[in-house]
C-alpha cells in the first residue's frame, strides 16, 4: 500500500508507455516465427548467465560478445517487422482518419470486379495486425501503391505471379506470388479450389482479409476468421471492407486517434 501511495503521475506515465511498447512488440512478433528466434535469444542469454554462475570462463568468454549485441542483433534480424510497426504507428498517428482505406477498398474492388468479368483467377490478402512476413518467402516483392491496373496485371494468365497470392500491407502491395497454407477444415465445400482454401487457411491463422475471385464461375468471395462469403457483388465486397475499415472513417476525434494509435483497432 505505501508503494502505491507514493505513486506519482509520471510513474502512471510510464508504466503506461511500457506497456504500449510491450503490445506493440507483441503485434509484431504474434503470428510469425520471431518468436522462436527470440526464444533461441533468451536461451543464449541464459546459458550466459549460467557460465558466469558456474564459472565456465571459456563458454562465458564466447558468450559476452553475443549478449552485449543483442541489440544490433535484434535490429538486424527484425529489420523488417521493426519497419512496419514504425510506419503503422506512423500512420495511425499522422494520417487523418479516412483518407487511406477508402481509396484502397475502390482500388481493390475495381480489380477484383475485372478480373471477375474476365474468368481470372485472384487471390488477395490484406495484413492488419498479425504481421504475415512469414508468408514472403520465395514471393516477388513489389512495394508498389495500389492500382487496379496493377492487381489484374499480377493476375493475368501466363503471368508468373497467376498462382500465388497478393499481399497488401496499409496502401501498398507489398509482395506477389506467395504461397499460403491451405486450411484443413473438414466442413469446407469439397468442391472449393486451392485458392479458396488458401484464403480460409490464412484467415485461419491470421486476423487478415482474404479476397478470391474464382476462375470458373467469376464469383467473389471473402474469407474472414476462417469463415467465406461466397458470390459478392461489387458494392457487396466494399460494404464488407468498409466495415473492417469503419474506425477509419469515423470523425478524427482524440479518443479515436489515441485507439487507432494504440493498436485498438
Amino acid at each position: 500500500m505505501p508503494f502505491i501511495y507514493n505513486l506519482r503521475w509520471q510513474d502512471g506515465l510510464d508504466i503506461l508507455l511500457v506497456a504500449v511498447i510491450i503490445y506493440q512488440i507483441f503485434l509484431m512478433i504474434r503470428g510469425t516465427q520471431a518468436i522462436w528466434v527470440l526464444a533461441g535469444l533468451f536461451l543464449l542469454f541464459v546459458s550466459y548467465l549460467a557460465a558466469r554462475r558456474l564459472e565456465l570462463f571459456t563458454l562465458e568468454w564466447l558468450l559476452d560478445g553475443v549478449v552485449k549485441s543483442f541489440l544490433l542483433i535484434i535490429i538486424i534480424l527484425f529489420q523488417a517487422d521493426i519497419r512496419r510497426v514504425l510506419s503503422r504507428i506512423g500512420r495511425r498517428a499522422f494520417v487523418p482518419a479516412g483518407v487511406a482505406e477508402p481509396v484502397v477498398t475502390e482500388e481493390i474492388c475495381e480489380a477484383a470486379e475485372t478480373l471477375a468479368n474476365h474468368r481470372i483467377g485472384g487471390l488477395i490478402v490484406l495484413e492488419r495486425q498479425v504481421g504475415l512476413t512469414d508468408y514472403l518467402e520465395g514471393s516477388i516483392r513489389l512495394d508498389s501503391l495500389i492500382t487496379w491496373e496493377l492487381l489484374v496485371s499480377l493476375f493475368w494468365p501466363h503471368n508468373p505471379t497467376h498462382d500465388g497470392a497478393v499481399i497488401i500491407q496499409g496502401d501498398r502491395v507489398i509482395a506477389a506470388g506467395c504461397l499460403l497454407p491451405l486450411s484443413k477444415d473438414p466442413a469446407l465445400d469439397p468442391a472449393l479450389g486451392t485458392r479458396h482454401r488458401a484464403a480460409v487457411g490464412i484467415t485461419e491463422n491470421s486476423d487478415a482479409l482474404a479476397l478470391v475471385v474464382s476462375e470458373t464461375n467469376g464469383q467473389i468471395s471473402l474469407a474472414r476468421g476462417g469463415n467465406l462469403k461466397k458470390n459478392l457483388s461489387r458494392l457487396q465486397l466494399r460494404q464488407e471492407l468498409q466495415d473492417v475499415f469503419a474506425n477509419q472513417t469515423r470523425k478524427g476525434t482524440l479518443v479515436d486517434r489515441l485507439a487507432r494509435f494504440f493498436g485498438a483497432s
